[in-house]
């Protein structure tokens, strides 16, 4: 049994057959008067895939995989907008007077200054400084939201209500009320601009409170796939209106519009974007060193949070014994995730031999981007992570090179 379900699993399956009743006629008309019948088409067909760890203590849900080609899904995102259902992320507001300086007693990131409309990324970590979420922060001008991935809200809301004494704070989960929804792509901003009836779209690190078809909708700027992105959060009562608005809207001069997206078009789009994810690049037992992000988590000269001297020696003191880095291949052959990366040392003949085993695989995907090349993210040995550093990956049953690239992202002309 499903512990959180998405309340818009009859959209995505009538969204799906009416692409494939569309696709049907134009290959009847585009036949018609020849003796050739059409073309069997392509069906779009919901795929869903399983999300997180089953049991009785994970927190089990599904997410779309694809609604049919992801070809065109992925496209939607470099060229339009695309539309996903984030039935795997998790919501925890919090109110009252003292919740900045609440968290900022908690959080790695500078929270107490965090004006109405700002967003910024934080770690909240346990007393080993270890992580316990990896949050989005949003601060609106009556209320926080800390958005995350779905199997850390409960240790989340656990841990932090621990902490809370006398504060005017009020904290409480949104899983059972709330739904997120994501845009990304370059039209996701003109899209809000035009459908919104209150309120504006945010900046980049921004937030904002709008209303849609007369509900509220909080969108938080994120742009993890390097295109403009934003997440929607409205009361589960209203999805299915909001989502049905959202497909509504279709291009000035053309007729493309927004198209659904699943997993599969969204993860291409965030590893070649650079955005490593929470239980799956890193998890819980990851030091906030080792992730690969920690300049953006982190607020090095801020005053005391939970963890905070284990990350405060690493940083002043020493390195992490590993740490997150996106790498390159030199053959078309894609590496899955768990796959063992190896050093890549020089023989006696100078020919690179491989050497020990130095981490492993993450992510990885083929960059339509790029060219249609394998891409990936790596969790290294410190020692072997130095940018340009050579590697021995097998794929496919063959080994091959691959190298350390500056940064994480693979989008030409960025870095971070």
């Amino acid at each position: 049994m499903l512990r959180f379900d998405s309340p818009l699993r009859i959209q995505h399956e009538e969204w799906s057959a009416l692409q494939t009743r569309l696709l049907e006629e134009r290959l009847r008309e585009a036949s018609a008067g020849t003796p050739t019948p059409p073309v069997a088409p392509q069906r779009f067909e919901v795929n869903y895939l399983p999300y997180g760890p089953q049991g009785e203590s994970g927190a089990s849900c599904e997410i779309v995989s694809s609604y049919g080609p992801v070809e065109l899904e992925y496209a939607s995102i470099r060229r339009d907008c695309g539309l996903f259902d984030a039935s795997h992320r998790a919501l925890i507001q919090l109110s009252g007077s003292e919740r900045l300086d609440f968290l900022d007693r908690m959080l790695t990131q500078k929270i107490a200054d965090l004006a109405p409309g700002s967003v910024t990324r934080s770690f909240w970590l346990n007393r080993k400084g270890r992580i316990v979420a990896d949050l989005l922060v949003a601060n609106l001008e009556d209320r926080t939201i800390l958005e995350m991935d779905v199997h850390a809200a409960e240790a989340t809301f656990t841990s932090l209500d621990a902490f809370l004494f006398t504060e005017d704070v009020e904290m409480k989960p949104l899983q059972d009320s709330h739904v997120e929804l994501q845009l990304h792509g370059p039209q996701a901003l003109v899209v809000l601009a035009e459908l919104v009836e209150t309120g504006d779209p945010p900046g980049p690190q921004g937030a904002s409170l709008v209303t849609m078809r007369g509900h509220e909708v909080v969108l938080i700027r994120t742009d993890e796939t390097g295109e403009p992105g934003l997440d929607l959060i409205c009361e589960r009562s209203a999805a299915v209106d909001v989502w049905n608005h959202l497909l509504s809207w279709t291009a000035p001069g053309n007729k493309r519009g927004i198209r659904p997206i699943g997993w599969e078009a969204y993860n291409v789009g965030r590893v070649e974007g650079g955005t490593p994810l929470f239980n799956i690049d890193f998890g819980s037992d990851s030091l906030p060193h080792e992730t690969g992000v920690v300049e953006e988590r982190v607020h090095f000269s801020k005053g005391c949070y939970l963890g905070q001297e284990l990350v405060a020696r690493m940083h002043n003191l020493g390195q992490p014994k590993q740490i997150l880095r996106a790498v390159d291949f030199d053959n078309d052959r894609l590496p899955v995730s768990g796959t063992q990366v190896f050093a890549s040392l020089p023989g006696a003949d100078g020919t690179p031999q491989m050497g020990p085993e130095v981490g492993m695989i993450t992510s990885s995907t083929i960059s339509p981007l790029l060219g249609a090349v394998p891409i990936a993210f790596a969790m290294l040995r410190y020692d072997y992570a130095e940018e340009s550093s050579q590697l021995y990956v097998a794929a496919e049953g063959q080994p091959g090179l691959a190298t350390v690239r500056p940064g994480l992202s693979f989008l030409p002309g960025k870095t971070p």
